[in-house]
């Protein structure tokens, strides 16, 4: 079997499944079973599969029909420029959550300590790390599975030694207090969970619901700790949707927090 045959039939079996994007699914997908790039694919379309390929391929596109994501698939997500590994015990990070890293990379104070509440695979304390050599970070995650995954892409990326990987609840096991805030605490409501995409339902549920009703109950919880352990005039940035973010200003100025950032799914705010 060529390249092209093996993308076409690909293609034809995610169509048949209402997969969203079946070309570029079954590029990727192909692209790990070879362990060649995309650029080659396209450009080698007669070359020929071995059998242990064609194999490998196949289990790739059940796997796909059953609906989980391409990145659970290839153990591997584009965020921020680099390519982080991901396995079903974290959320695959999305690109929205890259404003965050950019804020966070903009205007946190040269050598101050920055901490990332919630880490999953990491991706938001390493980005940011690799830009901020300079910063000393926390990050914290509840799932020990989760912060496994972080420490994997922290030695990936050679920041280990300057992230501190804690489990934690939130700020149940932190003392210290931060000039800069960063988190993507769950925030969908539980009440959707029958709603959701299949491949979202592949997700682990811990990293995705935030409680019933409007999904805001770790912010909630967030935002009575975080007083205790921001530096005055400190930063805070996280992500919501953007119909919750009347509700978290009024969270947030509770708490002493006045608005800087509301852009999209990202709102940021300074500790008064």
């Amino acid at each position: 079997m060529t390249i092209q045959k093996a993308l076409d039939i690909a293609i034809d079996k995610f169509r048949e499944a209402d997969i969203i994007s079946p070309q570029l699914d079954a590029q990727l997908l192909l692209c790990h079973a070879l362990n060649k790039s995309k650029e080659f694919i396209i450009a080698n379309p007669d070359t020929l599969l071995v059998s242990s390929e064609t194999q490998l391929f196949e289990l790739y596109i059940s796997r796909r029909i059953d609906r989980e994501p391409v990145c659970y698939i290839t153990n591997s997500i584009e965020f921020y420029g680099n390519e982080f590994f991901v396995d079903n015990r974290v959320l695959s990070p999305r690109a929205e959550t890259e404003t965050i890293v950019a804020n966070a990379i903009k205007y946190a104070p040269k050598n101050s300590q920055l901490i990332d509440i919630g880490t999953g695979s990491g991706a938001i304390a390493i980005s940011i790390a690799t830009n901020r050599a300079d910063l000393e970070i926390t990050a914290t995650e509840i799932s020990k599975e989760a912060l496994d995954v972080a420490k994997i892409n922290a030695k990936k990326f050679g920041v280990e030694d300057q992230i501190e990987f804690i489990e934690s609840d939130i700020f149940s096991n932190i003392k210290k207090r931060f000039d800069t805030i960063v988190t993507n605490l769950p925030y969908v409501s539980s009440d959707l969970k029958n709603d959701m995409k299949p491949e979202v339902k592949k997700e682990p549920a811990i990293a995705l619901y935030g409680g019933p009703g409007d999904g805001l109950d770790l912010y909630r919880k967030f935002y009575k700790q975080v007083p205790q352990h921001i530096a005055t005039r400190g930063k805070v940035y996280h992500e919501s949707d953007p119909w919750q973010h009347d509700t978290l200003k009024s969270i947030a100025k509770q708490s002493d927090f006045e608005l800087l950032l509301d852009d999209y799914f990202i709102l940021g705010f300074r500790y008064i």
